[in-house]
């Protein structure tokens, strides 16, 4: 049975594959479960045609939009949204995805660029996509499921929670980005606007089959109580289902998609229950 009832889906990110921002799926997922109105938004021109070539060759009655933009400038993400509005009319469903990550480095050697970047596009970024999805969601009508207007999930990190040698700028960034959402659904709740965020654990895309070698990959999977990584379509999942009419009575969560690595483990126990 579809979940989102013809509604219209956004998703920055939205490159297959191409870069550290992509979670994989999610395309596949919403089109699987009922919205065949789909805006996608990368900096990757490539990774979205890619995207929407996939979508398409499974879902040939998805009608699939794509548009270049940059999370970290304000004019690309107000200028996407109205591409999208004119597109379609309304904005449903917005997952915001895209992100970057850093080479692990103690604060103390850590150049000013590499804390700007992370935080222009994971916390500034996220900022300006759900400012733009608030002020479209706003003007539309409550629609009969529960009387929700729409529904922002938002794309953070186990790092928001968690903490990790050398990743301070990264974590700082993705925990501002959980407050900024929690605060953000409690001003918005009375509106009918729901705001979510999923936080991956260890994910299996591309980029990090690529750069990490096969003992840290088991090492990570090992260290999970599930005993494995995730799997892209795990997260994908888990944002379809947050922005779905089945958790219309969520907001201001986050949930953890990390196969229990947040829980407190002692490494001894890990390692004899391996």
């Amino acid at each position: 049975m579809a979940i989102f009832k013809d509604g219209v889906a956004l998703i920055t990110g939205a490159a297959s594959g191409m870069d550290t921002s992509n979670i994989g799926l999610i395309e596949h997922v919403l089109s699987a479960d009922g919205s065949k109105k789909i805006v996608l938004g990368d900096l990757s021109d490539p990774g979205m045609e890619e995207t929407r070539r996939l979508i398409l060759a499974e879902y040939p009655d998805a009608a699939v939009a794509m548009r270049h933009m940059d999370v970290s400038s304000e004019t690309s993400v107000e200028e996407f949204y109205s591409f999208a509005v004119s597109q379609f009319g309304s904005i449903d469903y917005a997952a915001h995805v895209a992100g970057v990550a850093q080479t692990p480095t103690p604060i103390h050697q850590n150049p000013d660029a590499v804390f700007d970047r992370v935080y222009a596009v994971n916390q500034r970024g996220a900022f300006l996509c759900e400012r733009a999805a608030l002020r479209q969601m706003l003007k539309q009508e409550r629609r009969h499921d529960g009387g929700c207007r729409g529904s922002i999930v938002v794309v953070t990190s186990q790092l928001a929670e968690m903490t990790c040698n050398g990743m301070a700028a990264y974590s700082a960034s993705k925990a501002g980005t959980r407050g900024m959402c929690r605060s953000d659904a409690m001003d918005y709740g009375p509106e009918g606007i729901r705001i979510n965020t999923v936080g991956p654990g260890v994910t299996m895309t591309p980029l990090l089959l690529a750069s990490q070698d096969d003992g840290f990959i088991q090492l990570m999977a090992r260290s999970a109580p599930l005993r494995r990584n995730a799997q892209p379509e795990d997260i994908a999942n888990a944002i379809v289902w947050l922005s779905s009419d089945r958790a219309s009575f969520i907001t201001g969560i986050s949930l953890m998609v990390d196969g229990g690595q947040g829980l407190e483990v002692g490494p001894d126990e890990a390692v004899q229950t391996a």
